[in-house]
């Protein structure tokens, strides 16, 4: 909701989760229905699609967006716990990845997006999506998991 001429958390949130559903309408033709949930006092809300697979077209996501602690009404950054896309191989996981960190870019004002590749392959997708291994986040001190292996995308 608008509280005076500052636009609150869930406006944003919502309107991600509106783009979201563009993005995936328009590549993989499914009504993905993506919703959030969560509450500040956590200091993350989550991002999900409810509806995962039409056919033999399938999309999984799962993602959170964390609150900076020094300034509690801005989004830090995003960790992506989970991202799934078939068909695969194609290009349109890199797609849909790329539209969804312009998404953000534009309407958050998020720092960076961490993933915790599970293995080799995974980590093969999202290093060619421009993720970077080991890079030193500037803001280390504020991330709220664990920093170890994770891949990075700076804002």
């Amino acid at each position: 909701m608008l509280q005076g001429n500052v636009i609150c958390e869930e406006d944003i949130l919502t309107s991600v989760c509106s783009n979201l559903n563009e993005i995936v309408m328009k590549t993989l033709h499914i009504n993905a229905n993506f919703d959030f949930y969560g509450l500040k006092s956590e200091g993350y809300y989550t991002i999900h699609n409810k509806n995962k697979s039409f056919e033999d077209k399938r999309i999984d996501l799962n993602m959170r967006l964390y609150f900076d602690e020094e300034n509690e009404n801005e989004f830090l950054y995003a960790y992506i716990l989970w991202f799934s896309v078939n068909p695969k191989k194609i290009g349109i996981g890199s797609l849909i990845i790329n539209e969804i960190i312009e998404v953000l870019k534009h309407l958050t004002n998020i720092e960076f997006i961490i993933i915790h590749p599970k293995d080799k392959e995974v980590k093969k997708f999202w290093i060619k999506n421009k993720f970077i291994e080991n890079q030193k986040l500037n803001s280390d001190k504020r991330i709220n998991i664990n920093t170890r292996r994770i891949l990075s995308y700076q804002i």
